[in-house]
C-alpha cells in the first residue's frame, strides 16, 4: 500500500502518506482522488519521508494541473520529508508556491503545528460601510403591527 489517504471535514484537513515506490499513476490517482472530494481549499500534510517516487518532471506539472481543476483557494500544504531538498516535494513546492502556502519539515510535529498556525490565524474582518445597501429593507414592529420599510424612507 503505497499511498494512504485520510479526508476529515471536521478538521478541514487531509492526511497523505507514502511509502515505498509511488509511480507517477498512483499520484495521478490521488490526486484525481483529492479534486473529486473537493478539498482544495483544506490544508494538506504529505508526509513521504520514506518514499520513492517513480515518475519525471511532467508528472509534477500535471498533478498541479489535476488539483488547480478545483475552483475553491488551496489550503495550505506541508510536506514531512527526509531530507529537505527530496526532489518531489521541493519541485512541487517551487511549481505552485504561488497558488498557497506550501513548506517542507522534517518533522510532523512541526508540520501540525505550521498548519495549526495558519488555520487559527486571526482573518481580516472587512469594513463595511452600513448605509452602503441602498436596497436592503427593514421592519418597524410594535404591539401587534408591523410596518415594512426601505432605508430611502430614512433618508430625506
Amino acid at each position: 500500500m503505497p499511498i494512504y489517504m485520510e479526508i476529515s471535514p471536521l478538521h478541514r484537513l487531509v492526511t497523505i502518506v507514502a511509502r515505498g515506490t509511488v509511480s507517477g499513476d498512483e499520484v495521478r490517482g490521488t490526486a484525481q482522488k483529492l479534486a473529486d472530494a473537493r478539498v482544495r481549499r483544506f490544508a494538506k500534510i504529505v508526509e513521504v519521508a520514506s518514499a520513492r517516487f517513480d515518475f519525471q518532471p511532467a508528472d509534477v506539472m500535471a498533478l498541479a494541473m489535476t488539483l488547480r481543476a478545483d475552483a475553491d483557494g488551496r489550503g495550505p500544504i506541508a510536506f514531512v520529508v527526509r531530507e529537505l531538498d527530496q526532489p518531489f516535494p521541493r519541485m512541487f513546492a517551487n511549481q505552485t508556491a504561488h497558488e498557497g502556502p506550501v513548506e517542507l519539515f522534517k518533522s510532523l510535529h512541526d508540520a501540525r503545528a505550521w498548519i495549526a498556525r495558519i488555520q487559527n490565524a486571526p482573518k481580516p474582518v472587512p469594513v463595511v460601510d452600513a448605509w452602503a445597501d441602498p436596497d436592503r429593507q427593514g421592519i418597524v414592529i410594535r404591539g401587534m403591527r408591523s410596518r415594512e420599510f426601505t432605508t430611502r424612507e430614512l433618508v430625506h
